[in-house]
């Protein structure tokens, strides 16, 4: 049996985003559960921002943020950086995170996330009350002590990166579980039938 509830905003589980937008001298910080890989070629993600925010407003006057994810170690800063405003507080400095410069655009990274990702705005659209912003991939930063082979991003060690989740509808943060299987793999079996 299923109960239905007609339209909702529940989708889980979603990793926890800090998206930062701005530059060196000043940054801010927003927390975010909605951002998704679109596409591979060129590899864009999209994230979904109220319009009421500061992080929007920045999005749109400087082209390009970074995508953050948080540990499940920052879960107090992660939630603090979604519940008060860029525009009365500095969020590196209440949170003690820790700006390092991007490569390739002016927003910066967070040290203290494992997986950092810089996008170019590439497209900008408004849906109900809610900035859709897409993002072109330009670098991505691991922390090096958490991949079995440095050289392959692939080769992250998941226990290690710890990523902070966030269950949608439920409004809960949980850390993710163990390994149960390895992906375009375990199918095969039902093939074997």
């Amino acid at each position: 049996m299923k109960t239905t509830f007609g339209p909702q905003k529940i989708l889980f589980p979603m990793p926890v985003s800090l998206v930062v937008t701005g530059n060196m001298g000043k940054a801010n910080i927003v927390t975010i559960a909605w951002v998704t890989l679109l596409t591979s070629a060129p590899p864009t993600l999209g994230i979904s921002v109220g319009t009421k925010g500061f992080s929007g407003e920045q999005i749109k006057e400087n082209k390009h943020f970074t995508v953050n994810i948080a540990s499940a170690d920052k879960m107090t800063e992660a939630d603090y950086c979604g519940i008060v405003s860029g525009r009365e507080v500095d969020k590196f400095e209440k949170t003690g995170f820790t700006k390092l410069p991007s490569r390739h655009i002016d927003s910066p990274i967070i040290k203290e996330c494992p997986l950092n990702i810089e996008c170019e705005l590439v497209s900008a659209s408004l849906v109900g009350r809610t900035n859709h912003f897409i993002g072109r991939i330009l670098e991505v930063h691991m922390d090096t002590d958490k991949l079995k082979d440095p050289d392959n991003p692939g080769t992250y060690l998941t226990e290690l990166m710890n990523p902070l989740i966030y269950m949608g509808g439920a409004r809960e943060y949980r850390k993710i579980g163990g390994k149960i299987g390895d992906a375009y793999s375990i199918g095969k079996k039902l093939k074997e039938r």
